[in-house]
């Protein structure tokens, strides 16, 4: 029934966008320019230019401005007009032009823009969200206005995120890929999606097909998160509380101070989050003699404490060179009360019970999660050389990690055992890169850059059991991945027609010590990444743009281990140091339409071809210690994924109290091959779909509501079921610009669940799990320094007099 009614609100959608209309005109003049940033000097990539006629302000032409600022609106009629320049994050400006028989074609050389004074603002702010943004290799969303991220984290603002999907258990996939890389600010992180929150995320990059700037792994794609950062002068910020149902609570803090050359800024964030969870689990293992059903209830809470600080200085050496320096230390605090419930009899016996799998098992579980990401970013501009620059960051991120299960078992003869599980992982993370962009005339450059990153795991586990366990299964296992890059890009321009060619080289270096067995492995490759676009600007503010790239996934620690966990007696799991990486080849071909009043329409098709995935599998065996018949599961290089479909981004006013924006997708995915003697052959057609509609009554009120479905999607051995929520929220603004009260609640019909079916030879497994998702939040924040009134009186002064120049 939900799947038939998330195809109903797909067409709703999708019929919500036709109409919009652009109509063409005789063009006979041309009009040339280049948008640079006051003070910096730097390009404006992709602004809107558009020209009006001077007469009654009707629109005559428009275009996009390229990577680089340039412009240009040819062929128009002769006349007198006024040029428009809007881009996100600057102000408005406004020229008025003459194109004449005597002079059709218009230089204007240099037009520049002052960067918006921009409100240091919170997620409650709802007004109306931004149309999707973006260049030639990436899509940028303002989540900054979403209000049904109040009160949440870095997991909320994804879920209204065009091509982004989030599962309970916060696993991120880009239409329908995982193996997605994370960054913040760019740079990578030791920092989990549950422990950003969403109120000091601005924006959320979206990058399908990197370029080749850009780090190769992540097979999936890359998010990278924008927090926010204020320009104002003085001091600037803002304090909130919000409080949720059934113990829940944050609070934050965020000041900026901003004086000549120097910017200090800080932020606190607090986060205390208790969540119920319950969940089933059926599995059926066969063998030749037997049958054994296996049944699990499982019921708990989770508990999480947070607390995140970021401290940071940008300091002007000169006016060509700045200092960036920051840290971010972070400190989860988690416990968790579960009791496992399992019950197993033999099918074949009578149902009679299993002793192995019938136990009452109480888990009493803590965690302590530290990591700090340190930051150091130099920039070097050249004001004789317009677009040359010069940058280079280092990062090091420290993470210890542990957590400590303390579990009571009572099994089916009333014997007792006691255990103790430990793990400590200690990692350490290091990146430091050098990119150099130099210009090679007015619409083409040259980009290159070097990367080193390292990354050490050393993972601890020990067990202790009364009475002893046969087996000892506490191993340690010490991994490191090393990754040399080197890359070059070239981009440039010939009429409407924008290109990019990049081609980034990367050797890795792999090592892997089970400590415990003394098994050692270590891989070396060498693998190269080729990139492309190219991009046509149309008349009447369209663009078709075609992309392709080559990513790589590589395996993770834990993918890798050797080591045979038995924690769970019977479902075994074991790492496989035979894993290759998986290679994606991606393309793209898209279109995007925009229009007067907010209207907007983008369409993607894409392709997708993994070869080598990595994917779990499970497998039936006799564990050889003790007899039992048990399930298997490692990662195994299974075959080749194949994925293709057809997105949709739009959004368009129905009235003047009511917007709507929304996406949808829908995709064919493959997954074939074949492994330890089993053929691997699924196939899916799976669909997302989510509508966002802003309610902007007044000035003082306004509301969200947001609708997300994701219909069930295969996997390797089985199928993920849909997923399906609504969202309501609403704000209230009061002492001015200071104050607003936000009231939201999420998940409002309690629908959110994970549940599964996976199956392969000799077994058969349901689960069934839910999360508590139905939580009413009520917050307030305040914000302090220059309000928006004084700067929409300033931009209106600097719009009536024309050139920001």
């Amino acid at each position: 029934m939900l799947r038939k009614k998330g195809l109903a609100r797909l067409g709703v959608l999708l019929g919500l966008w036709w109409g919009i209309g652009w109509a063409a005109q005789a063009q006979t003049g041309a009009v040339r320019g280049t948008l640079l940033e006051t003070g910096t000097g730097n390009p404006i990539s992709f602004a809107s230019v558009v020209l009006l006629r001077s007469a009654d302000s009707t629109f005559v032409a428009g275009t996009q401005a390229s990577e680089l600022g340039v412009f240009e609106l040819a062929p128009v009629p002769l006349g007198q007009y006024v040029l428009r320049a809007t881009a996100v994050g600057y102000r408005t400006s406004r020229r008025v032009v003459s194109l004449t028989a005597n002079a059709p074609g218009l230089a204007l050389g240099t037009w520049k823009l002052r960067p918006a004074a921009t409100q240091l603002t919170d997620v409650v702010v709802t007004a109306e969200r931004a149309v999707v943004t973006g260049g030639l290799d990436k899509k940028v969303i303002d989540v900054s206005k979403d209000l049904t991220a109040t009160g949440g984290t870095a997991i909320d603002a994804l879920q209204n995120v065009p091509s982004v999907t989030v599962d309970q258990t916060g696993a991120v996939s880009i239409r329908g890929a995982s193996n997605v890389t994370v960054f913040i600010d760019g740079k990578p992180t030791g920092t989990t999606l549950d422990q950003i929150p969403a109120s000091s995320i601005q924006s959320v990059e979206v990058i399908t097909n990197p370029s080749a700037r850009y780090d190769a792994s992540g097979a999936g794609g890359i998010l990278n998160i924008v927090l926010k950062k204020e320009r104002r002068e003085g001091l600037n910020g803002q304090v909130s509380a919000t409080g949720g149902t059934g113990d829940k609570a944050n609070a934050s803090l965020l000041l900026n101070y901003r004086k000549g050359k120097v910017n200090l800024f800080g932020q606190y964030d607090y986060r205390r989050d208790r969540r119920y969870f319950r969940g089933t689990v059926d599995q059926t293992t066969m063998s030749r003699d037997s049958t054994l059903c296996l049944h699990q209830d499982r019921s708990g809470a989770n508990l999480q404490n947070t607390h995140a600080l970021r401290l940071g200085l940008d300091y002007a050496l000169t006016p060509e060179q700045t200092l960036t320096l920051a840290v971010q230390p972070r400190l989860n605090l988690t416990s968790t009360d579960e009791t496992l419930l399992s019950r197993q009899v033999n099918a074949t016996a009578g149902e009679r019970p299993v002793r192995a799998g019938t136990s009452t098992r109480d888990n009493a579980s803590t965690g302590n999660f530290r990591v700090a990401d340190l930051t150091l970013d130099y920039r070097r501009e050249w004001a004789a050389h317009k677009g040359r620059e010069l940058t280079a960051s280092a990062v090091y991120t420290p993470l210890l990690n542990d957590n400590a299960v303390d579990s009571r078992l009572v099994y089916l003869d009333n014997s007792q055992r006691t255990q103790r599980q430990q793990t400590v992982n200690r990692t350490a993370q290091a990146t430091a890169q050098v990119d150099y962009v130099r210009p090679l005339g007015e619409k083409s450059r040259f980009e290159t850059g070097a990367r080193s990153s390292l990354r050490r795991y050393d993972i601890d586990y020990q067990l202790a059991s009364t009475p002893a366990l046969a087996f000892d299964p506490s191993n340690r296992f010490v991994y490191g991945q090393y990754v040399q890059a080197a890359y070059g890009l070239y981009a440039g321009a010939r009429g409407q027609l924008s290109y990019q060619a990049g081609l980034r080289a990367e050797h890795t270096t792999v090592t892997g010590d089970q400590r415990t067995t003394g098994e050692q492995f270590t891989q070396r490759y060498l693998s190269l990444f080729p990139t492309a676009v190219l991009a046509l600007d149309l008349p009447h503010e369209q663009r078709v743009q075609l992309s392709y790239s080559r990513r790589v996934g590589r395996p993770d620690a834990g993918d890798v281990n050797p080591f045979l966990d038995r924690t769970d007696q019977l479902n075994l799991t074991s790492g496989n140091p035979q894993l290759r990486p998986e290679f994606v080849n991606s393309f793209e071909l898209g279109h995007q339409l925009d229009g007067a009043g907010g209207r907007s329409l983008g369409t993607t098709v894409f392709y997708r071809l993994e070869t080598a995935t990595l994917k779990p599998f499970r497998q039936v065996i006799t564990d050889p210690l003790t007899g039992n018949l048990v399930t298997l599961t490692t990662r195994l290089n299974v075959g080749d994924e194949t994925s293709y479909g057809l997105e949709v981004v739009g959004a368009t006013p129905l009235a003047a109290f009511w917007k709507v924006n929304g996406t949808a997708s829908a995709f064919r995915r493959i997954i074939r091959g074949s492994t330890s003697g089993t053929a691997v052959n699924t196939t899916s057609l799976a669909f997302t779909g989510r509508l966002n509609n802003t309610f902007p009554f007044s000035k003082r009120v306004d509301a969200q509501l947001a609708v997300n479905y994701r219909s069930p999607i295969n996997s390797a051995q089985g199928t993920r079921g849909e997923a399906f929520n609504i969202d309501l929220a609403a704000r209230y603004n009061v002492l001015g610009e200071h104050g607003t009260f936000t009231l939201r609640v999420a998940d409002l019909f309690n629908t959110l669940r994970f549940d599964s079916n996976d199956s392969g030879a000799g077994f058969a497994t349901v689960t069934r799990f839910k999360r508590e998702s139905r939580i009413a939040y009520l917050g307030f924040t305040y914000r302090f320094g220059q309000t928006s009134e004084s700067r929409a009186r300033r931009k209106s002064a600097d719009d009536e007099g024309g050139s920001d120049n």
